[in-house]
């Protein structure tokens, strides 16, 4: 006699783990299948001779709405960041204070070329006015140039800080997004788990059923009440929820909609070094407005002058040698330097505007018993990504 699942979830994303943890406080079984050895999805980190590096560099902003309904996360230890970033410029480089949770943040000498007292009262006027703002449809760097910054601070501030965070050197996210993550960095702690960002799903995977998720079980085929993994196995679901786009092809042709073969992606690369540097402090994120291949550099100390070098990347072709290249020109003090790793990462974010907060609602009933969810169709963060489950299951009870 065949087993009949409730609900099957493809993906052990944040996505896939969110739907499960919700599913199970309304006491509705499920299970979790993924093709993968490990958990976690894209928010994965890596062990590479006995280093934790993570699969591109991932922050945690603490006031996410979303993190709390994961209060197990908080049981991980955490490095937070000084809430402000260096820069530099001119071989020069300038410590930034935020404003909004530093008195010194305020002081006249907070600054670098470019960044004037219009600017100040700009952002400011920016964090308390923003909800004004939030569902105008306009590009956001125009919203930007509009609001009243000049081009020298939105491309060396807002575009060399956020580039980082979209992927994209051009913003090209909705302004309400833009909006809520500016917000964000400005109240925000920044922080990584101590252990790697992986430390999130793992963490959230500990408070499940361990007799509910099925790893290294790739999925071949979907039908309408079943599917059939690589390895011949057939699960019938009476409800199924696929947290990657990508899932749409495995469909039968009688089910295939095609509907998400516009989605568009973000690449980036993130390089690792192993670096003796003196004099610096890793609790900043560093910025280089003028690199046209550096995005952003964190730091992780190990020992007095050791450190993990972090260097992430919006090329997709620039290779090690390069970006080592400029390392050594950014940070002068360096007394030696050797490659650990990097990851290349085509997929990163999603980046099509069509796509965010998907019709309202953050999630696509694709069948009358098989859903979508995940950031590609909510907004291209860990809070979008919960917040895509969170309208999913929610739904099912209306």
């Amino acid at each position: 006699m065949k087993k009949i699942y409730e609900n099957i979830i493809i993906g052990n994303g944040l996505t896939g783990l969110t739907i499960a943890k919700l599913l199970s406080l309304k006491s509705k079984d499920y299970l979790i299948i993924d093709k993968n050895n490990t958990v976690g999805g894209k928010v994965s980190t890596k062990t590479f001779s006995d280093y934790k590096l993570d699969e591109g560099f991932q922050v945690v902003l603490e006031d996410y709405p979303n993190l709390k309904i994961f209060p197990e996360i908080n049981k991980s230890s955490f490095r937070k960041f000084k809430s402000g970033f260096v820069t530099k410029k001119k071989n020069n480089l300038y410590q930034i204070l935020n404003p909004f949770k530093s008195f010194k943040g305020l002081l006249p000498g907070n600054t670098f070329p470019g960044f004037t007292l219009k600017d100040k009262f700009l952002l400011l006027k920016l964090v308390l006015l923003s909800n004004r703002y939030e569902n105008a449809n306009v590009p956001v760097k125009k919203f930007l140039k509009n609001f009243g910054f000049s081009n020298t601070f939105i491309n060396e501030f807002f575009v060399s800080f956020f580039q980082g965070v979209f992927l994209s050197k051009n913003l090209d996210v909705p302004l309400k997004y833009f909006l809520f993550i500016f917000k964000l960095f400005s109240k925000s702690s920044v922080s990584i788990p101590v252990g790697g960002i992986n430390m999130i799903p793992q963490s959230i995977l500990l408070q499940l059923d361990s007799t509910k998720y099925k790893l290294n079980k790739e999925v071949a085929c979907i039908e309408s009440n079943s599917l059939t993994t690589k390895d011949g196995e057939c699960f019938y679901f009476n409800k199924l929820y696929c947290t990657d786009p990508k899932i749409e092809e495995l469909m039968q042709i009688e089910l295939n909609r095609n509907l998400f073969a516009e989605i568009t992606y973000n690449g980036t690369q993130c390089f690792y070094f192993l670096a003796s540097i003196t004099d610096v402090d890793d609790s900043f994120i560093y910025l280089s407005p003028e690199s046209e291949n550096i995005t952003n550099v964190s730091l992780k100390r190990l020992s007095t002058d050791k450190y993990i070098v972090s260097v992430s990347s919006l090329s997709m072709e620039i290779s090690k040698d390069s970006i080592e290249k400029e390392i050594l020109s950014y940070f002068t003090n360096i007394k030696s330097i050797s490659f650990l790793s990097k990851f290349k990462i085509n997929n990163a974010l999603p980046s099509n505007s069509k796509f965010f907060d998907f019709n309202g609602k953050s999630f696509c009933q694709y069948t009358k018993n098989i859903y979508f969810a995940g950031d590609f169709l909510s907004s291209p963060c860990l809070n979008g990504a919960i917040q895509s489950a969170i309208n999913l299951v929610e739904s099912l009870d209306s």
